[in-house]
Order: C-alpha cells, then sequence, then structure tokens
C-alpha cells in the first residue's frame, strides 16, 4: 500500500477544485489521516488540542480534524457546513 502525501494530495485538489470554479475552505482529517501528516509534516501537533486551525502548509485552509479513521478530503463550505449538520468534527 502507497502511503499517501497528504500535502500534495491537497495541492492536487485545491488545484482541480478551482479548475471547477469550486472555493475549497477546509481540509477534512480523519484519526489516522491526521497521525500521518503530523509524522510528515514534522509539527508536533497534538490530537486533544484545538484542530481547527489554518495550516500554511495545507494551502492556508481550515484544519478540520472529523471523527472517522480515514477521512482525507477537501471541502467547500457547504461541504463542511452539510458535514457538521450530521457528524462531529472534533
Amino acid at each position: 500500500m502507497t502511503l499517501v502525501n497528504i500535502e500534495q494530495y491537497v495541492k492536487d485538489c485545491i488545484e482541480r477544485m478551482q479548475q471547477e470554479d469550486q472555493t475549497p475552505v477546509a481540509v477534512m482529517l480523519g484519526h489516522e489521516d491526521w497521525i500521518e501528516f503530523t509524522v510528515q509534516s514534522q509539527v508536533a501537533y497534538t490530537p486533544f488540542g484545538s484542530a481547527r486551525r489554518y495550516q500554511p502548509a495545507l494551502g492556508g485552509l481550515l484544519l478540520v480534524r472529523v471523527d472517522e479513521m480515514h477521512a482525507l478530503r477537501v471541502a467547500t463550505q457547504a461541504e463542511l457546513d452539510a458535514y457538521a449538520q450530521s457528524n462531529q468534527i472534533l
């Protein structure tokens, strides 16, 4: 299994979304994605700290932890709002 470089994946998603005239606002990361991102970025994030912060390494988008194991995706404001209606954002 090949591990995804999260920063590159997010950059690619942002470019694709902008080509489709969508505005990305957040990167949603599940528990395992969060751990992988901390390893890849070599930044000391605590899993219990405030996850809602703007992350320069991820295109300057809002970094949002979600209560799923694997949930790596770049979301528009509408997608983030819809997700928050029925799911827990950490």
